[in-house]
């Protein structure tokens, strides 16, 4: 039973992962997606947040709470690890600016295929990271159903796709979310006599903190980047992980970290939806 609901939850990742890709392609000019990166202050100042300060908090936590080494390894992982795929979904949520959600996620997805192979083995001992291994998987089921979301939106069946989409997008979001945390109850309750659930949400909390403080003056931008600096890259992190340890903790980690931090993002999308919504 455990590994069909755990097949489900694979197929669930891969059917939210794609609609949402596709509806963000249908939905957002391209115009509209490729401005926030013509500005050099959006694009330095989210390189800062993710691939400078996340880092640099992740180290902080690693000296300041008591991890053990598995777990602080797990944590520095994705310090390095910016682009989520579900920015999209959390920036709609909260009524944020999709568009510049949308330009975010793709300006650090390629900066995490940049950073992870060239700065994460200076910070993480024992670290092998090649770089088209973490592109791959990024390309195929980000890149490619996005840019094919662009193209799909000049069609005459455009509105009809887009509704079909993201149906599918808000349904496999919602199995998804229900499948993670149920499946991993187990293994997050096992974290309990340790710090690593204290230190995941610190850490997503502070980072959201930082992205906020940094997000400009526009609430709804200001929005995506709390969300996109908490929001830390599971898969980028999991493919790095999977090939240069063996240590099943550090996985663990990754998962209450992610768990953790999508759980708190939701809760924050929850509470700023009737801020930005004014």
């Amino acid at each position: 039973m455990m590994a069909i609901l755990q097949r489900f939850s694979e197929l669930s990742m891969l059917a939210f992962v794609i609609s949402s890709m596709l509806a963000m392609g249908i939905s957002q000019p391209l115009q509209d997606v490729i401005a926030p990166l013509r500005n050099p202050t959006v694009v330095l100042t989210a390189l800062l947040v993710n691939f400078v300060l996340a880092p640099l908090l992740a180290i902080g936590l690693t000296r300041v709470i008591p991890l053990e080494p598995a777990h602080a390894t797990g944590l520095l992982l994705l310090g390095g690890a910016a682009g989520a795929p579900f920015l999209p979904k959390l920036a709609e949520l909260s009524g944020g600016h999709l568009a510049h959600s949308v330009a975010l996620m793709v300006l650090l997805m390629i900066g995490s295929i940049v950073f992870v192979p060239l700065a994460m083995p200076l910070i993480v001992t024992g670290l092998k990271a090649n770089a088209w291994d973490i592109a791959r998987p990024l390309l195929l089921l980000l890149l490619l159903p996005l840019a094919a979301g662009f193209s799909l939106s000049r069609s005459g069946g455009a509105p009809l796709l887009l509704k079909l989409v993201r149906r599918i997008s808000n349904l496999s979001f919602v199995l998804l979310v229900g499948l993670l945390v149920g499946l991993n109850l187990e293994t997050m309750a096992g974290t309990l006599r340790t710090f690593a659930i204290p230190a995941a949400a610190i850490y997503v909390l502070g980072m959201a903190a930082i992205g906020h403080l940094l997000g400009g003056k526009d609430a709804s931008k200001r929005i995506v980047s709390a969300l996109c600096a908490g929001n830390r890259n599971f898969a980028v992190a999991l493919v790095v992980a999977a090939a240069s340890f063996e240590d099943s903790a550090i996985t663990v980690m990754l998962l209450v970290t992610s768990i953790t931090g999508l759980v708190l993002l939701l809760m924050i999308t929850r509470l700023i939806r009737p801020a930005a919504a004014v």
